[in-house]
């Protein structure tokens, strides 16, 4: 039997808690409080929804958004508040509350977006709980449990999903997620590569063919599409296909039926497409690269990715995570990243996502093989580049700030004056720390620094730096 949802309503207003509590009736078991005290953390583990006054105490308040969001299961919490509140209305949906309304409150628009929230709580509890796969999708930021959320929410279906993304955001792993986690489970889950299919074996890849369709057809084979009866079928990047292709492909999602080359029999497929993209289908369609009808096809749940740039917060957690398998996987032993290491990876902007993080702990773990910690000099150029511009513009606010004994009136310099100084002191390290990086190899530091040749020599020659390797005699 389905456990009834539970909704706190807390408000020092008497007479708004009882009628909440009619109101919300309907929609789950309701208990109510007067006291902010008797909102204790431990609750958070009881109840699906709150409903909050906020006449309470602001710094308890705030206090309890706090501690909500650091939960794995969090209640949605809708606040309610008198017009003058808006500052602090503000800052509790900064802080995770679901939804808020000013009194007098239409309850019917209150108890529709507690029956949202009631809903959407459901599904993350099924996330957090194990009734969901992650199926190796890390991360716990909000975007990301938002797209969890989402993947749970379809996935048991049979529907078309689409999957829009950056290159290296995971978008491979998410269909696999809606696989692994739809009653299609253990069919297969066959993966199509939209960008490699060969133009003039199209049919034949993805619909088979007869032993003799052709010259080079010695033997009957099975196309991608029948090897994905009874299970999911992939589309990788299908803004590649030809619009040749894509008619094709049409006929079969509104038919599910296919003729495979050099036969006159066509074949009934039973598959659930999941197809992924990192172009804007939209804008294609109005330049007539892709069909519109086909989108229409593919559109039925949509699923956008966020990149790695936008959840700052999962960096961390995925480095751990993937720095420790990585060692594993090479038979090395456990690593740990220096402080510089991990503000680099804190810092950098992943242009790449989470492949390119991947990539980059690889070099790192394999650079550093018997190396316990992981220091800025194993890292890959970009990010030894990016970990180097940290260290200088920290020595530039330094440069830039740093004391001098006070000057007689006299003596004290013009901004001019200050101003060359200071660049000064900033160029030079900059350029001692370019020839470093670059081992003195002259091309690599043009290219780094963005200078020409003549104009870095001339730099060197002024701060008396040689740019010539010493050797070793």
């Amino acid at each position: 039997m389905k456990k009834s949802p539970r909704i706190f309503i807390f408000s020092r207003d008497r007479t708004f808690y009882r009628e909440a509590v009619r109101e919300m009736r309907s929609l789950g078991s309701c208990h109510a409080a007067d006291d902010f005290q008797d909102l204790r953390i431990d609750l958070l583990e009881k109840c699906e929804a709150i409903i909050m006054d906020l006449h309470l105490s602001q710094e308890n308040q705030l206090n309890f958004f706090k501690k909500n969001m650091e939960q794995l299961h969090r209640p949605a919490v809708i606040v309610v508040t008198d017009e003058h509140d808006s500052d602090l209305i503000e800052t509790a949906i900064t802080l995770g509350a679901w939804d808020y309304f000013q009194k007098p409150v239409f309850w019917k628009r209150l108890r529709e977006s507690v029956g949202r929230a009631l809903e959407a709580s459901s599904t993350l509890s099924a996330i957090n709980y194990g009734d969901f796969k992650r199926c190796g999708i890390i991360g716990s930021s909000r975007s990301i449990n938002s797209c969890l959320t989402t993947l749970a929410s379809f996935a048991r279906s049979n529907s078309n999903v689409l999957i829009y993304g950056e290159t290296g955001t995971g978008k491979e792993l998410f269909s696999r997620a809606v696989h692994l986690n739809s009653p299609r489970s253990h069919k297969p889950f066959i993966i199509i590569d939209c960008a490699a299919l060969p133009e003039n074996l199209v049919e034949s890849t993805l619909f088979g063919h007869e032993k003799g369709a052709f010259t080079t057809a010695d033997k009957k084979h099975t196309g991608l599409i029948r090897q994905a009866h009874g299970g999911s079928l992939f589309l990788d990047e299908i803004g590649e296909l030809s619009l040749n292709t894509q008619k094709l492909f049409l006929r079969v999602l509104q038919e599910r039926r296919f003729r495979p080359v050099g036969s006159a029999t066509e074949i009934f497929c039973d598959f659930r497409l999941v197809a992924a993209t990192n172009k804007d289908l939209d804008r294609m369609c109005a330049e007539g690269t892709f069909r519109r009808d086909l989108l229409f096809r593919l559109h039925s749940f949509a699923l956008t990715l966020p990149p790695l740039n936008s959840r700052e917060e999962d960096v961390l957690e995925l480095m751990y995570y993937f720095l420790d398998r990585i060692c594993k996987k090479h038979g090395l032993e456990n690593k740990q990243p220096s402080p510089e290491v991990i503000d680099a990876f804190a810092g950098y902007s992943w242009p790449g996502n989470v492949r390119e993080l991947i990539n980059t702990l690889e070099h790192m773990a394999i650079t550093a093989r018997h190396e316990p910690v992981i220091q800025p000099e194993h890292l890959p150029l970009p990010l030894k580049v990016f970990c180097k511009q940290q260290v200088m513009e920290k020595d530039m606010m330094q440069a830039c700030t740093e004391s001098q004994e006070p000057a007689r009136d006299e003596e004290f310099p013009k901004i001019k004056e200050y101003r060359e100084q200071a660049i000064a002191r900033i160029e030079k390290k900059y350029l001692e720390e370019l020839l470093q990086a670059s081992g003195k190899d002259m091309p690599t530091a043009c290219r780094l620094s963005g200078l020409s040749r003549p104009r870095l020599y001339a730099m060197l020659k002024k701060y008396g730096l040689s740019p010539v390797k010493h050797r070793k005699i």
